[in-house]
C-alpha cells in the first residue's frame, strides 16, 4: 500500500488563490510491453538510443502488474527527463523495490540529453558492492557524504522537491527515503564544493555490476506539493491562512464552517489536530520550531493543504 507523506504542500499567502498546476508526468508504467525497452515521452538513456534504455517488467510492480525494471547487465542506463528546469519549484516521487543481495545505482543529472554528463551531487548507491545491506550513500551532496536506510525486498518510497525560484544557481532541494528525510528542504543543489547545476536535468538509472537488480514504479513529477493539489470545491471555501510567515499565532478563516485542522512537518508527521466547526480559528505556534508546516483542513468533506513558514 502507498504511504502518504506530506513532505511538500500548496504555496499560502494570506487571501490569495493557488497558482496554475501541471502535472508533467504521472507514469504508472502500465502503458508498456512486457520485456521492451522503455523508450518514449519522458523515458530516454544516456546515448539517446534504445540499445540502453531501461526494460518493462512483470517481475514486480507497486501497482498494476508492470514496472521499470534495471538488471544485471552492466549496459542498462535510463534516463527520466525533468526537463532541464532552470526555475520554478518541481515535485517528484517514485517507487523502487530493491532484493536481498542487489545493489542499486543512480544519479542527477544536470540537463539532459546528457552529453558528458553532469553528475548534480554525486552518486546514489543503495547496498553499494553489496557491502551494506538497507543501507544507501548520496556521496557528494552539499553536505557531504550523507547515508541513509532503506529496505530490501519491498517498495520503498523516494520523495525529491527543488525550489529554483532564484535561479539554479541559489536553487535548494530535499530529499526523503521511505517516509525518513535524508536531505533536509532547503539544502543547496550543489556537490560538496559548490558547484551549482546547469539546471534540473534529469535522473540516469544505471546498471551499475553483475549484482545491479531493482524496479522502478509510480513515477509522477508536477510543479505543485504530490499530495497536496487544490481543487475547484477547495477553492469555493475560500480558506486562508495568516500571518504567514508566522511567528506566533495562525489565524484561520473560510467561506465555510472549518470542519478540523491538522499539521504537518517536513517529514510528514502530525504535530496538532484539532476539531473546529466554525468559520475562524486559530492555532498557537509559538512553541514550533522554526521551518515548514502543512496545515491541512476539512471544510464539510472537502480537504485542502496549505504550506505555512514559521
Amino acid at each position: 500500500m502507498k504511504k502518504n507523506y506530506f513532505l511538500v504542500a500548496l504555496l499560502a499567502l494570506a487571501f490569495t488563490s493557488v497558482n496554475a498546476q501541471t502535472v508533467e508526468f504521472d507514469d504508472d508504467m502500465e502503458s508498456y510491453t512486457d520485456g521492451s525497452e522503455i523508450f518514449e515521452a519522458q523515458w530516454t538513456s544516456w546515448s539517446g538510443t534504445s540499445a540502453d534504455a531501461i526494460f518493462a517488467s512483470s517481475a514486480q510492480a507497486q501497482s498494476g502488474s508492470l514496472a521499470g525494471y534495471v538488471p544485471d547487465n552492466g549496459t542498462t542506463d535510463g534516463v527520466l527527463d525533468l526537463g532541464s528546469k532552470i526555475f520554478g519549484e518541481w515535485y517528484l516521487q517514485f517507487y523502487m523495490y530493491v532484493p536481498s543481495n542487489k545493489e542499486a545505482y543512480w544519479n542527477l543529472q544536470g540537463q539532459v540529453p546528457i552529453g558528458a554528463g553532469e553528475w548534480v551531487i554525486g552518486n546514489v548507491f543503495f547496498n553499494q558492492d553489496l557491502a551494506s545491506p538497507g543501507v544507501g550513500l548520496i556521496d557528494d551532496s552539499a553536505l557531504g557524504a550523507v547515508s541513509f536506510d532503506f529496505p530490501h525486498d519491498e517498495w520503498f518510497e523516494v520523495r525529491m522537491e527543488w525550489d529554483i525560484n532564484s535561479g539554479i544557481s541559489l536553487a535548494t532541494w530535499g530529499m526523503s527515503v521511505a517516509g525518513v528525510e535524508v536531505i533536509p528542504v532547503g539544502t543547496a543543489f550543489t556537490s560538496a564544493d559548490g558547484t551549482t547545476a546547469t539546471s534540473l536535468g534529469g535522473f540516469d538509472f544505471f546498471s551499475i555490476s553483475a549484482n545491479n537488480e531493482y524496479w522502478l514504479d509510480d513515477v509522477l513529477y508536477q510543479d505543485f506539493p504530490i499530495d497536496a493539489a487544490g481543487t475547484a470545491d477547495f477553492n469555493e471555501k475560500q480558506f486562508s491562512v495568516y500571518p504567514n510567515p508566522v511567528s506566533n499565532v495562525l489565524n484561520l478563516q473560510a467561506k465555510e464552517a472549518i470542519s478540523s485542522v491538522s499539521i504537518f512537518n517536513v517529514l510528514g508527521q502530525e504535530v496538532y489536530n484539532a476539531n473546529i466547526d466554525a468559520l475562524t480559528s486559530t492555532v498557537d505556534m509559538s512553541n514550533f520550531a522554526s521551518g515548514a508546516y502543512f496545515v491541512k483542513v476539512n471544510i464539510g468533506g472537502t480537504e485542502g493543504t496549505v504550506k505555512v513558514i514559521k
